[in-house]
């Protein structure tokens, strides 16, 4: 297929270089432009990757070539960046979080709605091969009526960043890790158990100084009466697993890197009885897989598989753990 979208990438932080790295694979999607505030250090990588550089949004926004935005940006600007792009008629695509609160989330994406804008987010480890098996599994019965999700994803990939980093800030990512990393796992279960109705959330600063989050972990019930529990550290050596209970069995996803490395993920299914069958899946390039789905839902009118009700209910749950940690009280979601 043609090359058919031209998108520039704003924000051009570690992530977004993966962005573009990973679309210069792309025969769907040409990244022709990055966009940052600070340009002093990216001559050589716009050379590399054959993009144009620009400090300027707005700029972006208005030029006609450019049909589409992707957004690695700090968080707290996702919400008038997106707004601002649907306004001007651009395809977007934000990483996540979407937003920093629900009230926000609703009106990035009631803007996008209102000019016929179709949103991808980056919620590409929903595309893990292990994770598509999991989801798979469970939703055939094979762990019968589901009962409970237990996760973690923890790692120590922040230790060589700056204390005023804005990843530590309070007000780019209020929930610590979990604003990062935790949000990949509430996306996992907001797939496939749907809404949550209620919170209990403890954060910790205990590995590093205040404000600094290391640790956090939270309680959600689902509005359908399934329970889980999500907990992540940016203080300790990778670990990543997604379990969830049934009453005929149970099922577990394993990894043991991130996405950067190729490392196969493992999944475990064990059945009543305790048989217990281990299959491995290889690394597939979740990030393309997934810029690759929104183009074609937006440019071919198919179903983009992160739908916009998904988006808003992760994000529900997230403001939900932020108040809680804050606040040190259970927080209904209505």
């Amino acid at each position: 297929m043609e090359v058919n979208m031209r998108a520039a990438v704003v924000g051009l932080g570690w992530w977004g270089k993966v962005i573009v790295k990973n679309l210069a694979k792309s025969n769907k999607i040409n990244v022709v432009c990055g966009v940052d505030q600070d340009l002093s250090n990216l001559k050589q990588f716009g050379v590399d990757y054959n993009i144009q550089l620009s400090d300027s949004y707005t700029s972006v926004l208005s030029d006609p070539s450019i049909d589409s935005v992707i957004l690695a940006t700090p968080n707290r600007l996702h919400h008038t960046h997106i707004i601002a792009a649907a306004e001007a008629g651009k395809f977007i695509f934000c990483e996540k979080p979407l937003c920093l609160n629900a009230e926000n989330a609703e009106e990035a994406i009631r803007a996008c709605r209102k000019n016929g804008i179709i949103l991808g987010l980056g919620h590409e480890r929903r595309f893990e091969p292990a994770m598509k098996s999991l989801f798979d599994h469970v939703a055939q019965g094979d762990i019968g009526k589901v009962l409970h999700v237990e996760t973690n994803f923890s790692h120590d990939l922040f230790d060589n960043l700056s204390e005023d980093n804005w990843r530590f800030n309070p007000k780019d990512a209020p929930g610590g890790g979990f604003t990062a990393r935790g949000i990949h796992l509430t996306d996992f279960m907001v797939h496939m158990f749907g809404g949550a109705k209620r919170v209990y959330s403890t954060m910790s600063s205990i590995a590093y100084e205040k404000p600094r989050i290391d640790t956090m972990s939270a309680n959600i019930e689902f509005i359908n009466g399934i329970t889980g529990i999500v907990s992540v550290s940016i203080a300790t050596p990778f670990y990543g697993r997604y379990t969830v209970f049934g009453d005929e069995g149970w099922i577990e996803a394993r990894e043991i890197n991130n996405f950067e490395h190729d490392d196969p993920g493992e999944l475990v299914l064990c059945k009543k009885g305790g048989e217990r069958i281990i299959t491995t899946h290889a690394h597939t390039n979740t990030v393309l897989e997934n810029f690759e789905l929104w183009h074609d839902a937006s440019i071919s009118g198919q179903d983009y598989p992160i739908t916009s009700e998904e988006m808003l209910a992760n994000i529900e749950i997230f403001e939900a753990i932020v108040k809680s940690g804050d606040t040190g009280e259970v927080v209904d979601i209505k």
